[in-house]
């Protein structure tokens, strides 16, 4: 029975409250301990919490120090980058080895891999947030290097390695993880992954489609229309056109990613062979009016949106730690997370600590 208790199994916080209240200092602790290593409180914390030392800013803040350098802050990347990235739904489907027969299946545990070793290496190295949205260098081993076409990259550990100057693969739009998950094996899913950009990247989820909203079709026999034209085909449609606007721009930005990650020029999957496969336009209009060509000017438009990112952030880390919704009234907390991000380095560890130091987080 204890082993499956509630009370075992899940931090309880009292039914009854109605009013918030400043935390213990041994609630403090735990609350500190689970936000960054999803575990119980050390005895220094514990010890700390007992003489309400813990209290003090100053305190709190070399803890907070003390604890992401800890080996037991890993648990920031299994938990907090695994959800607010997604990483499990990496591997929600299988390349089709008859339409993409140079894929090795192993990548998609390395795609994985990947996009975790990337949170970590912002984490430890106190590297900018904004290199989610665009970075010179990637996460990878041999296998993911030579998928990328990189060179000079031996063994199975990985490892970070510089980029050229001209290469896709900065940030997290540039991972191959990323796109496998916005396809169904076979074809990319434009509007999947618009709407992980919108939710993962801006904290801004589309509203739900009607019930009655279907996929874009796939295409039948004697039809050879790629993705992006069914999609817009879609967009006719009177009652879909309005959502579509809003997340359409984002995905079709992705499009020379193919199902499997890969890069591409031309249009594959779905049968599409030979040399007179279409050329991917990945061209569109973002939801503010702002027009792109390519990927590479949309990179550039997200990172023009700098600060929503960083709020984006904030939101999501504020969710994590405190384990419950941002509401209205936190809204001046958040700028405040956001605004102490950027003047302290702009850092995953200045955007934590400015989560920690806030009333919210000592409150309940």
């Amino acid at each position: 029975y204890t082993l499956t208790s509630p009370a075992f199994l899940y931090i309880v916080e009292p039914a009854a409250e109605q009013e918030s209240r400043e935390l213990t200092d041994f609630e403090l602790a735990s609350r500190l301990s689970y936000f960054l290593w999803s575990s119980m409180p050390d005895t220094r914390l514990s010890e700390l919490a007992s003489t309400g030392s813990l209290r003090d800013p100053q305190m709190l803040a070399d803890e907070a120090d003390r604890m992401i350098a800890d080996p037991k802050s890993r648990a920031l990347v299994d938990g907090f980058a695994a959800q607010w990235l997604r990483t499990g739904e990496f591997l929600d489907f299988t390349p089709d080895r008859k339409v993409y027969r140079d894929f090795d299946p192993a990548l998609r545990e390395y795609m994985v891999d990947e996009t975790l070793a990337f949170f970590e290496e912002v984490l430890r190295n106190d590297l900018s947030v904004l290199s989610f949205l665009d970075a010179d260098f990637v996460m990878v081993n041999e296998p993911l290097a030579r998928f990328y076409g990189l060179q000079g990259v031996k063994g199975k550990a990985i490892r970070r390695v510089p980029l050229p100057e001209d290469s896709p693969r900065g940030g997290l739009l540039g991972q191959a993880g990323i796109h496998l998950r916005g396809s169904d094996g076979i074809r990319t899913k434009p509007v999947n992954r618009g709407v992980y950009v919108r939710e993962v990247l801006f904290n801004d989820p589309p509203d739900p489609p009607p019930p009655n909203a279907g996929e874009v079709e796939p295409n039948i026999q004697d039809q050879r229309l790629t993705v992006r034209e069914r999609l817009l085909q879609h967009q006719q449609i009177e009652a879909c056109a309005s959502c579509h606007r809003g997340i359409d721009g984002y995905g079709l930005a992705l499009e020379n990613f193919d199902a499997t990650g890969a890069w591409r020029d031309r249009q594959n999957g779905e049968d599409f062979r030979g040399n007179n496969r279409p050329l991917i336009d990945a061209s569109g209009q973002l939801p503010n009016g702002r027009a792109f060509k390519d990927f590479a000017e949309f990179k550039a438009l997200l990172l023009e949106q700098d600060d929503r990112f960083r709020r984006a952030l904030a939101e999501k880390l504020f969710v994590y730690a405190l384990g419950r919704p941002v509401e209205p009234g936190d809204r001046g907390t958040i700028d405040i997370i956001v605004a102490a991000t950027k003047d302290q380095g702009d850092t995953l560890r200045a955007a934590m600590q400015a989560v920690v130091s806030s009333r919210a987080f000592h409150n309940k």
